[in-house]
């Protein structure tokens, strides 16, 4: 009987043995698991403080491209402005020569009339006299007359060919402006689609990392639950 009452009590505490063992590495165990997750919450943590920053930083340089494309926009209006002054002075040089032209020609319009009068009365004086001399004055009329008309001549090919010049500066300026306004869109594009594609990139990371936390709780849960069962 004696034998038996001391079996017994070996194979209690035996039991006890093993149950206090088992106790203590499933103590361990969520002791090893908190850890974990400590250190992902940790994780989680600078993650978003990068995050932060990161976003911070792209606000920043968001408003510093704002800045640096309004200032170009002010700079080109500015120029802008300039040749369209630029441009008025031209035309108001090229109307002042214009008429100054005119002017020249009709002055010389009216001295070879009055030159042609003279010669006439000297014809009409000397008619008698030297018919050969009054065919001289009439060479040097027409000779005078074909000058007058060329200069003039002269004087409208230029005025063509300055009005061409500044049609083809006008469009040059058209053709610049356009191809600098196609280059701002396009820079406003390539960033606008970098931002897009990086804030894309993050929210796919973040989406992966909520997704491993989650399937970090549930394994803690099933192995909790097992725990609870032993």
């Amino acid at each position: 009987m004696d034998n038996d009452v001391n079996a017994t009590f070996e194979a209690g505490n035996n039991f006890n043995n093993k149950l206090r063992d088992t106790l203590a590495g499933l103590l361990n165990a969520n002791n090893d698991r908190k850890s974990e997750i400590d250190a992902l919450r940790s994780d989680h943590d600078n993650l978003r403080k990068d995050h932060d920053a990161f976003v911070n930083s792209m606000e920043r340089e968001n408003d510093l491209r704002k800045n640096e494309i309004k200032s170009l926009e002010e700079k080109t209006m500015k120029e802008n402005q300039a040749r369209v002054t630029d441009i008025a002075k031209l035309d108001g040089k090229l109307d002042s020569e214009n008429g100054a032209r005119k002017a020249e020609i009709a002055a010389l319009d009216n001295f070879a009339k009055s030159e042609n009068d003279a010669r006439k009365t000297d014809i009409a004086n000397l008619d008698n006299f030297a018919k050969s001399e009054n065919d001289a004055r009439k060479t040097e009329i027409a000779n005078l007359d074909n000058f007058a008309h060329s200069e003039n001549d002269g004087r409208k090919a230029d005025i063509a060919a300055l009005n061409q010049r500044l049609d083809s500066e006008a469009s040059a300026r058209d053709n610049e402006d356009k191809a600098l306004n196609d280059r701002l869109n396009k820079e406003i594009s390539d960033r606008e689609g970098a931002n897009n594609d990086l804030v894309a990139r993050m929210d796919s990371q973040n989406e992966d990392r909520a997704r491993d936390i989650e399937e970090l709780r549930t394994r803690m849960m099933k192995e909790n639950a097992f725990l609870k069962n032993l």
